[in-house]
């Protein structure tokens, strides 16, 4: 018998009760509890309609009286929808707050600047409306939280002559 098929490993489909036809593959032993487990028949209702209405639990669903239970439980997750929809709205209330402040602060700072400008004598204001487009020096000072590394511009300046 192949153990394959179209690339899928038959006996793992069998051990795990999938196809019908996987159980007839499993060895001798183990056929019939397979063959049993996975065809089990439900007992035959007579219904006067002649067949069995697939939406039948569907139906008393709707027709049926909620629980009480389930929706206690619906209504504390509506309250707690409407806590969480409450926090997101206040969140952005700050947020909004804070880029107001923010922009305020620099519009602020523009505008100092421009006074700045301004009260400087007039062949001076042309110079200082001209931006600054020098690039940053590269062997600037930089602080960081961290102390300084020993001998490292040393060994930069090796690493470059190699």
């Amino acid at each position: 018998l192949p153990t394959r098929y179209f690339g899928i490993d038959i006996m793992l489909l069998a051990t795990r009760g999938c196809p019908p036809f996987a159980a007839a593959l499993r060895p001798a032993g183990t056929r019939a509890l397979a063959f049993k487990a996975t065809h089990k028949r439900q007992p035959k209702k007579e219904e006067s309609s002649g067949g069995r209405d697939p939406y039948a639990t569907l139906k008393a669903a709707i027709i049926a009286e909620p629980d009480p239970e389930l929706s206690t439980a619906i209504m504390a997750e509506k309250e707690t929808a409407a806590a969480r929809r409450e926090r997101r709205a206040e969140y952005s209330r700050q947020a909004i707050t804070e880029v107001k402040r923010v922009m305020g602060h620099l519009s602020r700072l523009i505008k100092l600047r421009q006074a700045a400008i301004e009260a400087l004598p007039e062949e001076l204001q042309e110079a200082a409306r001209k931006p600054d487009l020098t690039p940053a020096p590269i062997q600037r000072r930089i602080f960081t939280d961290t102390a300084p590394i020993p001998d490292y511009q040393a060994k930069l300046l090796r690493r470059g002559e190699d």
